[in-house]
């Protein structure tokens, strides 16, 4: 389906500049699947900074003759209401300029989190979850937002994107993937870039030259003979791009694009369609 299939394990931590444990795995059809260190990095060196990894990307999703699939290991959404309860604005697209501007301004994931947390019509009962605060639960209970989106009610592994708190977390990644997404998608509408975001912008895999997708490696199976460099976030980013690159060989990718209609879990009044096209859904989760 695709020529060139791109897997990367997402950090949210630090700045933009400091170098993290985000990774990133490649294969173009023909040639070995192969880690991907940030350029000009000497051998056997693959810690990223997040700029690095933007503008790396901004060259992939320019060029025309590779149509490219890139899985991304962050939230691509928050669960629905979000937008009008937490950020002030209206749909998934006005909550991306709204997470961009302020990471811009706060300049690390966990100052836009505290940031929002302290807003006084939430009474100090924010939506982001540290863990002095893990057992508050009057924000989701007045705000009618939910802790977990739809898709992650699927998931045992699951872990809400408005934690960051001690251990797993994502609520970083999704801030600052977000307001990647976000600058992408400023730099598309300029015409320098061609891509969509499934399945906030596109509900299947055709239409578009290249796609972006949210990935979540604990859903994938652990693979056998992983290239150079491994740790647990090269594992993660392998994990996925094998995973892919498996899913089309046997036939079987076209149908990751096919989201399921499940029943529960649905905010009322709301089609189950409208909702993930607003929270994003988790490509694989089928």
């Amino acid at each position: 389906m695709f020529d060139r299939y791109i897997s990367i394990d997402w950090s949210g931590a630090g700045t933009e500049t400091d170098r993290v444990d985000l990774r990133v795995v490649m294969m173009e059809r023909g040639r070995a699947a192969q880690v991907v260190n940030p350029p000009g990095a000497r051998r056997g060196v693959c810690r990223w900074t997040r700029l690095e990894c933007r503008n790396w990307l901004v060259e992939v999703l320019s060029e025309r003759n590779l149509r490219t699939i890139v899985a991304l290991d962050f939230g691509f959404g928050l669960p629905w209401g979000a937008d009008r309860q937490v950020f002030d604005c209206d749909g998934w697209r006005g909550m991306l300029e709204r997470i961009g501007d302020l990471y811009s301004e706060k300049q690390t994931a966990r100052a836009v989190a505290q940031f929002v947390n302290a807003q006084k019509q939430f009474n100090g009962h924010g939506p982001y979850r540290f863990n002095d605060n893990r057992t508050d639960f009057r924000f989701y209970l007045d705000r009618q937002v939910a802790y977990y989106r739809l898709v992650e009610q699927a998931i045992p592994q699951a872990i809400s994107q408005w934690y960051l708190g001690s251990g797993g977390v994502v609520g970083f990644h999704t801030i600052t993937g977000l307001a990647m997404i976000e600058h992408l998608i400023g730099l598309r509408e300029q015409d320098r870039i061609e891509f969509q975001v499934w399945p906030h912008e596109i509900v299947g895999p055709d239409g578009t030259r290249h796609l972006l997708v949210e990935s979540y490696p604990a859903i994938c199976p652990r693979p056998e003979g992983v290239g150079p460099c491994e740790d647990k976030h090269q594992r993660d980013a392998w994990k996925v791009l094998l995973w892919m690159i498996e899913a089309d060989e046997r036939g079987e990718l076209a149908r990751a694009f096919k989201v399921p209609s499940i029943m529960y879990g649905r905010c009322s009044g709301v089609s189950v369609e409208e909702q993930i096209r607003f929270e994003g859904w988790i490509f694989g989760v089928i």
